[in-house]
């Protein structure tokens, strides 16, 4: 989850999409990140991405991940809460 969440932090066109996916509804949020974690381990990728993406499929997590990357970045976009 470290190296995910630094990519992250690192990327700013992930980002954009990490907070893309905050504006949606819950259960499409965590459907994203269970279908793309499967789709890293069928297509043989790192088991600890895909491990990680699943773990953002918890909305706890998620929003965990989230603070975490505004703090880093010093964003102060707005928090949705879904």
């Amino acid at each position: 989850m470290v190296n995910l969440t630094q990519a992250v932090i690192e990327t700013q066109q992930l980002r954009a999409w990490l907070y893309a996916l905050e504006r949606l509804p819950v259960s499409v949020r965590e459907t994203t990140f269970l279908e793309m974690a499967a789709a890293l381990r069928n297509g043989g990728e790192d088991s600890g991405l895909a491990d990680a993406v699943a773990s953002l499929a918890n909305p706890k997590i998620y929003q965990s991940v989230l603070e975490t990357i505004r703090e880093r970045v010093g964003d102060s976009s707005p928090r949705t809460d879904h």
